[in-house]
């Protein structure tokens, strides 16, 4: 993309504090003279001790399409596990390659602490998706994107409770499967179901460890034992997203007409959730808007370089994924994976 280009589509950007800066470089400069008002080109990386995913697309193409505008050089650090020792280690490779800015997740403690470590040395940080140590973060002139955890937590719990009532439904267990136990990030949603739940009925929350980050196979039949030693669940909780929504599709499914009658509820960030939703498995999911994500997380850490300004926190929202909406959204998201294919993110 030309230099001009990039302009063209900066000035057309939203207020967010950040656009009227850029805005104000004018449209009769050379190509030259206009990326040095944008100031030197810098490498951004996504760390994230995962691999390949939706929820990695997702966040990399917003990224991705901010750097482009910028002129930045994107890349990625990925890891093959989702661990604490991964995680951190992705984010140690990225600065071992002189990354300029390193967009993360908030997931562990130790995100905070290698945070921490870093302070002096010729690198920024931009969190997404999860700030589990939000002060922290604020004290380290740090920006992030996203929802806390808990918030969203909460927001689910009270459409379960809802949309429960509005069927009828005034007691009974609701199953939140657990992939992390232990992690801040996922213990934190889960806190925010049984605060949302509370507030709207006479439900019990029951959270587990389900398995699925480390067996997807084996998790089916957690869970199938679980729904079956409940007796009394009534809607699921799906915390961990894609990871714990196909594992427990599969147990309903076997379970039989009984167990498929219960509400599940899910965080979306994959298309395979959505077509779950379309396909009636699940009831409603809640996507985080990874993708805007990324790209604020990108510009946000620009302002900082270049016009000196200090960390904010920027709500990326939500949007409910119900069946009266769920082609639109598949629609999205696969003009992203698209662009992820042209990225090479794919």
């Amino acid at each position: 993309m030309a230099d001009s280009d990039r302009r063209a589509i900066l000035r057309g950007l939203p207020a967010l504090g950040l656009a009227a800066g850029l805005a104000a470089c004018g449209g009769k400069a050379s190509s030259g003279e206009e990326r040095a008002h944008l100031g030197p080109a810098r490498t951004v990386a996504f760390a994230v001790g995962t691999t390949g995913s939706d929820f990695v697309t997702e966040i990399s193409v917003g990224a991705a399409d901010a750097a482009e505008m910028l002129g930045w050089r994107f890349t990625r650090v990925l890891n093959p596990q989702p661990t604490p020792e991964f995680h951190i280690n992705a984010i140690k490779n990225a600065i071992a390659a002189r990354a300029d800015v390193v967009v993360t997740v908030d997931w562990y403690q130790a995100v905070v602490d290698e945070i921490r470590r870093t302070q002096g040395r010729n690198v920024r940080f931009a969190i997404v998706n999860s700030a589990s140590s939000p002060a922290a973060l604020a004290a380290m002139n740090v920006p992030f994107v996203g929802q806390e955890p808990h918030v969203t937590g909460k927001l689910m719990g009270e459409r379960i409770a809802s949309t429960l009532r509005e069927r009828g439904v005034t007691q009974g267990s609701v199953l939140v499967g657990n992939p992390f136990p232990g992690s801040v990030n996922v213990e934190a949603r889960i806190r925010g179901i049984g605060d949302g739940l509370a507030a709207g009925g006479a439900y019990r929350m029951v959270s587990f460890a389900d398995g699925s980050a480390a067996e997807p196979a084996a998790s089916v039949s957690l869970y199938k034992a679980k729904i079956t030693e409940l007796g009394d669940v009534v809607a699921h909780a799906v915390a961990g997203g894609e990871m714990s929504v196909v594992p427990l599709a599969k147990a309903l499914s076997e379970l039989g007409p009984q167990a498929r009658g219960a509400l599940v509820a899910s965080w979306g960030s994959s298309l395979r959730t959505f077509k779950l939703v379309k396909d009636g498995q699940v009831t409603f999911a809640l996507d985080e808007n990874l993708y805007y994500q990324g790209f604020m997380a990108v510009l946000l850490a620009w302002s900082q370089f270049e016009r000196g300004l200090p960390a904010v926190t920027l709500s990326s929202g939500h949007v409910w994924v119900a069946p009266d909406n769920v082609d639109a959204m598949i629609a999205s998201y696969e003009r992203r994976k698209a662009a992820a294919v042209a990225y090479g993110l794919s």
